[in-house]
């Protein structure tokens, strides 16, 4: 496997964590290993032939001259191959495969033929659109997928040592860098994503310039005129850094800020990663949802107001929590603070994973936390135009969509997951994630260190580490301790070690081979409140257990509506292992009251004394929420009415 890094911070001189480059992590057999297997062997194939059958492949072909017809799709499809193609060098990077090399060789060749002699690409602004070239930034995506070209060209290179995408991007940033300019063209694009790719080109390149240009982007939103709308929409109503709240359309912003902390590593700019920090405060503690889902609204897949959090209509995008796990990385290795690592935990195994089916083949766009079987009217439901389902009822996983950025997008994270594990710094080696399995990490200042780590997390807490290689000064092994795990241990040869959830646990110490370190994270099952600001969850909990948030399924519960259990301190939840259920779960099982059952205009329940009249109880039965959608469609609740009998 390749050992090059997909955020590469190893010469960026503000970065505080460095991340292990993925070639360096072994993930062994287990939770994420099933999942990064089954996106190999067949969501990757599927993804493929969704671009063949949809024209985007033949979009190239006809761009090169080679193939008549039209433009098949929408202007921004490119993307989506672009995508396809990271995910797919990072695949081969962990497990070689001679078909899909073929695959991945033949879809470069009909990019590179593609590429006008200038370096500009867009298979949608060719052939009789040629002069139609930048008309309109704010609308149009071209700079956007750019940024998704040169993100695939450089995991390319890293993953396989090829220069033959590199070179086709190359190209593309150096056309970028002539056209747009202080004495050319100030615009950016309306969607964020080149900025993030020109910074990670500028660390493989060591050229300065795809630096510049990165920041130079940033820096032209919220100009006066404006260049773009002028809108929290596009992120241009202010300038980036006096920018304040996560506002407009919720993947654009967590680009855009992303790319703000990524720049700042690379230049120093405190004020840049202050407003990052900023926004990120705004979206995880006032705007997000308890899965790590980002983006209220289905107008505009956007942000709502603080603390506007609807179930229903809760749009999620699994493109947002996946950007936003972006976001987060960025942010804790640009700072070492273990709020972002635990964000990106509980984005990565409920928001972004609800995103793909177990067989790594169906898909979800938006993601809501309470659905039902019966549409809703036509003017709160119908398809947006991205080809997302906005009914609550029928809400489905899907093989691909008309706007298709969701399908790859999981399948780029799931594939490059070991990069986002582990970090080092100058004397320490961080566990930000843990996967069973082993990692080589070499420090920055010297010296080399491999763990093995054996767990059955997320199920089980029980994380043993041990130390097979290691320096012999003294190194600082940091474990992250998660805000919920009240009342961890930590055992160090039979010694116990003090922590605290929400932190790193850091331990000193000249490492011996066979030295032992056990973490036990507690597993009890938790209810969840929601913040009293929250106005859809007055009165509910949701059911967590370690980093996962739970549902409950019509499915399961095919005697009662969903809308009539309730819990109380008397439901005695429990988990059970059940291997055979979708590829092995851990759910829980309990008892739930039953409420009385009304007209579906008025409340869910009759309050007596200010509790809802009960007709008896039940067995109640929550899975995993990544997990829903995969049996028979029906109703779900991710948040469940409580009351205290």
């Amino acid at each position: 496997m390749n050992s090059a890094a997909v955020i590469d911070l190893s010469k960026s001189p503000h970065a505080t964590v460095q991340p292990v480059a993925p070639g360096r992590v072994e993930v062994a057999e287990g939770f994420w290993d099933d999942r990064m297997r089954s996106m190999r062997s067949h969501g990757l194939e599927r993804q493929f032939e969704q671009c063949e059958l949809t024209g985007r492949l033949r979009n190239f072909e006809r761009a090169a001259g080679r193939l008549e017809g039209e433009f098949e799709g929408r202007y921004y499809n490119d993307s989506d191959v672009y995508k396809w193609l990271e995910a797919a060098s990072y695949a081969l990077a962990r497990a070689p495969s001679a078909a899909l090399r073929a695959r991945v060789d033949g879809v470069i060749e009909a990019i590179a033929a593609a590429q006008r002699p200038d370096g500009y690409i867009n298979t949608y602004f060719s052939g009789p659109r040629t002069s139609w070239r930048y008309r309109n930034l704010t609308d149009e995506h071209e700079l956007y997928c750019m940024g998704h070209l040169i993100q695939a060209g450089v995991a390319h290179r890293r993953s396989t040592g090829s220069d033959r995408l590199f070179e086709v991007v190359v190209r593309a940033a150096e056309h970028i860098c002539e056209t747009f300019g202080p004495e050319s063209r100030p615009e950016p694009d309306g969607h964020p994503g080149i900025e993030l790719a020109l910074v990670e080109l500028a660390r493989e390149t060591g050229n300065a310039a795809h630096l510049r240009q990165a920041v130079f982007f940033l820096d032209q939103r919220g100009a006066d005129p404006p260049n773009l709308s002028g809108l929290h929409y596009h992120q241009d109503h202010a300038p980036v850094r006096e920018q304040r709240d996560a506002d407009g359309h919720s993947v654009r912003l967590t680009y855009l800020a992303a790319a703000m902390a990524d720049a700042a590593m690379d230049t120093g700019e405190a004020e840049m990663l202050e407003a990052s920090i900023r926004l990120w405060e705004s979206a995880y503690e006032r705007r997000a949802y308890v899965t790590g889902g980002l983006g209220s609204r289905y107008q505009g897949e956007a942000f709502g107001a603080d603390y506007e959090l609807p179930n229903d209509r809760a749009y999620a995008e699994t493109c947002a929590a996946v950007g936003g796990i972006f976001w987060n990385a960025r942010l804790l290795a640009a700072t070492g603070d273990a709020r972002y690592a635990d964000w990106l935990e509980t984005a990565l195994y409920n928001g972004a994973l609800v995103g793909v089916s177990p067989d790594g083949g169906e898909y979800f766009y938006a993601n809501p936390l309470a659905a039902d079987p019966q549409p809703t009217p036509d003017d709160q439901g119908g398809v947006h135009s991205s080809g997302a389902q906005q009914t609550v009822g029928g809400h489905q996983r899907q093989p691909w969509y008309d706007t298709a950025c969701c399908p790859p997008n999981i399948a780029r994270l799931l594939l490059s997951l070991a990069g986002y594990a582990y970090g080092v710094s100058p004397g320490a080696l961080w566990v930000h994630q843990y996967l069973p399995g082993r990692v080589e990490a070499t420090l920055p200042d010297g010296g080399f260190m491999t763990l093995r780590v054996a767990t059955r997390y997320p199920w089980h807490g029980d994380v043993e580490l041990m130390v097979e290689d290691a320096p012999d000064s003294p190194v600082d092994l940091r474990l992250r301790i998660p805000s919920w795990a009240d009342g961890a241990s930590l055992e160090v040869d039979g010694s116990r070690e003090a922590v605290m959830p929400g932190s790193y646990a850091a331990m000193r110490g000249v490492w011996s081979a066979g030295t032992t370190v056990r973490l036990r994270l507690p597993m009890d099952v938790r209810l969840v409140a929601s913040h009293p600001r929250v106005q859809a969850n007055t009165g509910r909990a949701a059911i967590a257990r370690g980093p996962l948030i739970y549902c409950i399924e019509a499915t399961d519960h095919p005697e009662s509506s969903l809308d009539t259990l309730v819990l109380g301190p008397n439901s005695d939840l429990e988990a059970r292992d059940e291997p055979d259920l979708l590829g092995g779960l851990t759910t829980i099982r309990g008892s739930a009251g039953v409420a009385v059952q009304v007209r579906s205009d008025e409340l869910y329940a009759r309050f007596e004394g200010g509790k809802p009249e009960l007709t008896g109880s039940t067995a109640l039965t929550a899975i995993p929420y990544f997990a829903w959608a995969n049996r028979t469609p029906g109703a779900m609740r991710v948040w469940i009415p409580y009351v205290d009998y």
